[in-house]
């Protein structure tokens, strides 16, 4: 599966900082580095940028867009972002570890090489996008709504699936064991044939010859 990538002019970036003066409107830059003192943030917009090692760890943020961009070795442990949207956004090698990412909208997203171990996508809506070589153990999707979703090489062991709803999503690549699931959340899925083997079990299907 293809999704669209970011669409960033790397030569027009403006170098920058991310600090409480950068919050409501990053747009355009390329920054290096930071966090934030405060714990309780309103709102952060990032927009046609580049964005590396930066800090998010253990903040609670009302609402937070990301667009046409990149995040490259970032830290959202602990935090709760309790509105979030990433549109064509390219989400490398950054610590998603018990997060929280509250009513999440995204198009055209590729995570990879993340650790997202007990990450709560609940209720999410996620359309084109790409889980790649992420660890994504007891990671908790309960009641998303997932649409064209290629899991690549992740560790889903022990994940939540209950209650949602999937259609056209990949886990041929990733490991699934011990993952929660009903029969209500088969759309289109597609699984290799150790991984249906294995669904049948969960679903307490028989299968004879």
């Amino acid at each position: 599966m293809e999704i669209r990538k970011p669409i960033v002019d790397k030569k027009s970036l403006k170098k920058g900082i991310f600090d409480e003066s950068v919050l409501t409107d990053l747009d355009g830059f390329i920054v290096d580095g930071g966090s934030l003192e405060i714990k309780n943030v309103g709102e952060i917009k990032i927009t046609s940028s580049s964005i590396t090692s930066v800090s998010f760890q253990s903040l609670l943020i009302e609402e937070m867009s990301v667009m046409d961009s990149f995040l490259n070795s970032c830290s959202f442990a602990g935090a709760t972002i309790n509105r979030i949207y990433l549109e064509r956004t390219v989400i490398s090698k950054s610590r998603l570890q018990g997060s929280q990412f509250m009513n999440c909208l995204t198009c055209d997203v590729l995570i990879e090489k993340s650790k997202c171990g007990d990450s709560s996508f609940r209720y999410a809506k996620l359309k084109n996008t790409i889980f790649q070589d992420c660890d994504m153990e007891h990671s908790d999707f309960l009641g998303a709504e997932m649409e064209n979703i290629v899991f690549k090489n992740c560790n889903l062991k022990n994940s939540q699936f209950s209650h949602s709803k999937l259609k056209n999503v990949s886990f041929k690549e990733s490991d699934i064991e011990g993952i929660t699931i009903d029969r209500d959340s088969f759309g289109e899925i597609t699984v290799n044939t150790g991984q249906a083997i294995y669904l049948a079990s969960v679903l307490g299907l028989k299968i004879e010859d």
